[in-house]
């Protein structure tokens, strides 16, 4: 047998996502969601009973349809949770916790709705998803360092943070 380089470029890895459109099936929220989408900034992201459900197509407030990518999980853990939401008067609305804290989300499925997400899986492996990148896994549990997400919309648990504090910046 010749080996032959080409024929692994066409083997997608783990945890490496594949270039790949899809249409997506559509999605209806439990609530209408934001035309904008909010961030997360996080120093980790731990999902156990994690499940992805691939890309999804939701409407806005506007009308609008956009994908993203529909994972859920029984808990999640945040380290040093930071969302930003961009106002309509342009500027950044700000949430954040105490410095060195983890955030958790219990009490229900959380159901997110990913537009992108960056990070190192397990503290070593750079990923980078979105619905033209998507992960090619479906693991029961997932723990991300140096998270950034862009998110469509995410309901369902409870949320419990330590120290939280807002504020808003300059557009």
């Amino acid at each position: 047998m010749v080996h032959d380089p080409a024929a692994e470029d066409e083997k997608p890895g783990l945890p490496c996502p594949v270039e790949l459109r899809v249409p997506g099936t559509d999605e209806r929220t439990p609530v209408v969601i934001a035309d904008k989408p909010w961030y997360l900034e996080a120093t980790s992201l731990t999902l156990r009973g994690l499940e992805y459900h691939g890309v999804v197509n939701v409407t806005t407030a506007s009308g609008t349809v956009k994908q993203a990518l529909k994972f859920t999980a029984r808990e999640v853990d945040i380290g040093d949770l930071h969302q930003i939401v961009e106002g309509a008067d342009g500027l950044h609305h700000h949430v954040a916790t105490e410095s060195g804290s983890v955030s958790t989300f219990r009490d229900g499925t959380v159901t997110m709705y990913t537009e992108r997400m960056t990070g190192r899986l397990f503290g070593v492996i750079p990923v980078e998803y979105d619905a033209e990148h998507q992960p090619t896994f479906d693991l029961p549990y997932a723990h991300f360092t140096g998270v950034h997400l862009t998110q469509a919309a995410q309901f369902g648990g409870t949320l419990t943070m330590t120290g939280m504090r807002q504020y808003m910046t300059g557009r």
